[in-house]
């Protein structure tokens, strides 16, 4: 049995350093068990919570500090110094190119591997700005991929977003947390809209945000296999957030559950996050 896994969605959070505005301001995100889930966490404390050999994190931003987010990068060479990880960083994808281009100069690090700006709701509008194409184009030349986080049940912008991924073949990008299933018909129609590039992977992972019981998230994951394939999909587990749902141990375990072989286990737990993220 292969019990070596990678972590590709991992927060880790320092309240005392970073402003995590978000999570601490006055308007703090309604999730059940808030008080634990920005309790400091240290990778050592995940690995001895996984129910598997943890050889690998990526961390991705989360709010430490949005004015300068290398500050983020800068106190992850602290917190894990003695782990293999990688980190997606923050930049706004509708920014100006100019201030893009700073933005990621300024980001510049050797655990950089790509960005995260979320654009949920309303917000996913701004992915359909011009700036957007420019900037992603901005991020396949320098080899930096985007990490998109849209509800694709939004068929108007995801058809954009799959617009632009085909226009930019180099370009690479993950969709995180299933993009976000809740109207399973809408979803599915953008599944397949975004599974036709071959440079678009999808993280299974957030379903402790989303209102879909034990059987939908199976349905989810058949179809995510059938439309994706086993090599452009991984397992993730949103950590902190997941303990919404359930404990750190019990969330490897359901995705071990999901699987009808150890192939497939092998790689969507480890292998593909492995060559994705360049761990």
């Amino acid at each position: 049995m292969h019990t070596k896994i990678i972590d590709p969605h991992v927060h880790f959070f320092n309240l005392n350093k970073g402003h995590y505005h978000w999570l601490v301001g006055d308007t703090p995100p309604a999730w059940p068990k808030l008080e634990q889930i920005k309790k400091p966490v240290s990778a050592d404390d995940l690995i001895d919570q996984c129910p598997y050999e943890l050889a690998a994190f990526v961390h991705i931003e989360a709010g430490f500090d949005n004015q300068q987010p290398i500050n983020e990068l800068y106190w992850l060479t602290e917190h894990l110094s003695n782990s293999q990880y990688k980190a997606v960083g923050y930049a706004k994808i509708d920014a100006a190119p100019d201030d893009f281009k700073k933005a990621m100069a300024d980001l510049m690090h050797p655990s950089l591997v790509g960005i995260r700006d979320i654009t949920e709701g309303e917000d996913s509008t701004r992915l359909l700005h011009p700036h957007t194409f420019t900037n992603l184009a901005y991020l396949a030349k320098h080899k930096l991929h985007f990490e998109a986080q849209f509800e694709l049940e939004n068929n108007e912008v995801c058809e954009q977003f799959s617009n632009y991924c085909q226009r930019l073949p180099d370009l690479k990008v993950m969709i995180n947390h299933a993009g976000l299933p809740q109207q399973l018909a809408l979803w599915q129609k953008g599944i397949i809209t975004l599974a036709d590039n071959k440079n678009v992977y999808i993280k299974y992972s957030g379903f402790e945000l989303l209102p879909l019981n034990h059987q939908q998230q199976q349905t989810c994951f058949d179809f995510i296999i059938l439309q994706f394939g086993q090599t452009r999909v991984m397992f993730a587990s949103n950590f902190p957030v997941c303990q919404i749902q359930q404990k750190y141990s019990e969330l490897w375990q359901s995705h071990f559950s999901l699987c009808k072989s150890q192939a497939l286990w092998q790689q969507l737990s480890y292998t593909n996050a492995l060559h994705f993220y360049q761990l």
